[in-house]
């Protein structure tokens, strides 16, 4: 049976290549082969050689050198502990609020249209758009939120210069930003659920809570997986907010796996070192997607 199974798609597949079909993925290949592949393999094997910028002809092969050097590197390891710091941070909370705002205004009324659009409008604003607006705001000089502390008798606060606070107060500027979009995508799975499982869960005499539990949660846990994952890469992806707001300062306490990849590179010009790292970090992805793909078997098994 089993061989049969394997036989069929064999053969599906071998159809779907002689059909001509494989044409229409002809342009979506040839595009991730030249942005995405190709520039991975150039990072891979520029990842064993000592590559600095200002000599491109003055190459030689260094091993695995580059990858331990990564293991000594305090800073390097602090920008990886730092990308886990903002995944702790950002996604249980994204998830969660996400939820509880798509819950809230799930139902179609003109209030809702009112606050789907508030809490949608600062995902259209561009990130470094963004992150200059909270930078002004949360200003120790002048900004909004240090005057109100003030006049409340407390101490204003350096949100981007003290270590301790930076990195939580540009998560919460990440948070603010993206959790609109997820909380659309989660909206529009809560619209699609049947209203008359609600209905007949009231006549049995279930309370708010368990509704939640027992109809909600079940039917859009395919969409809280999707969404889970999404918000993980983009998480680990960041780099233009503390590059904008603190420049991975202070004291290195903000920057990410992608900044420090991106000040080897530009900055230093040590294009072997920034190539391991970038190595690194596609695996890390490539693992998140390995993980999405067994929960998302799970769900649909």
């Amino acid at each position: 049976m089993h061989n049969l199974k394997q036989k069929m798609k064999q053969n599906k597949t071998l159809d779907f290549i002689f059909s001509g079909k494989i044409l229409f993925l002809l342009p979506a290949f040839t595009l991730i082969s030249i942005f995405v592949i190709y520039p991975l393999m150039l990072a891979v094997g520029y990842s064993f050689t000592d590559y600095y910028l200002l000599k491109p002809n003055d190459i030689s092969f260094v091993g695995f050198d580059n990858y331990m050097e990564i293991a000594y590197d305090k800073y390097a390891k602090k920008a990886f502990f730092n990308s886990a710091k903002y995944v702790i941070y950002i996604v249980p909370l994204q998830v969660i609020l996400s939820l509880f705002l798509a819950t809230l205004i799930a139902k179609k009324s003109k209030t809702n249209t009112l606050f789907r659009t508030a809490f949608f409008s600062p995902y259209i604003l561009s990130i470094i758009v963004v992150s200059l607006l909270w930078k002004n705001i949360l200003d120790p000089n002048s900004g909004i939120v240090n005057e109100f502390l003030a006049s409340l008798g407390f101490a204003k606060q350096e949100f981007f210069s003290d270590p301790n606070l930076a990195l939580p107060t540009i998560s919460f500027i990440i948070l603010w930003q993206g959790i609109s979009f997820q909380m659309l995508i989660l909206m529009a799975a809560l619209q699609d659920i049947p209203s008359s499982l609600y209905e007949a869960a009231s006549m049995e005499g279930a309370n708010a809570w368990q509704k939640f539990k027992h109809i909600t949660l079940p039917s859009i846990k395919g969409q809280v997986v999707f969404v889970l994952i999404v918000v993980t890469t983009g998480t680990f992806k960041i780099i233009i907010e503390p590059l904008v707001l603190t420049n991975g300062g202070p004291q290195g306490s903000t920057s990410s796996i992608l900044l420090y990849m991106f000040e080897q590179g530009t900055r230093y010009r040590q294009i072997g070192y920034s190539s391991a790292i970038t190595v690194i970090f596609a695996f890390i992805l490539i693992f998140i997607a390995f993980v999405q793909r067994k929960l998302v078997k799970e769900e649909e098994g």
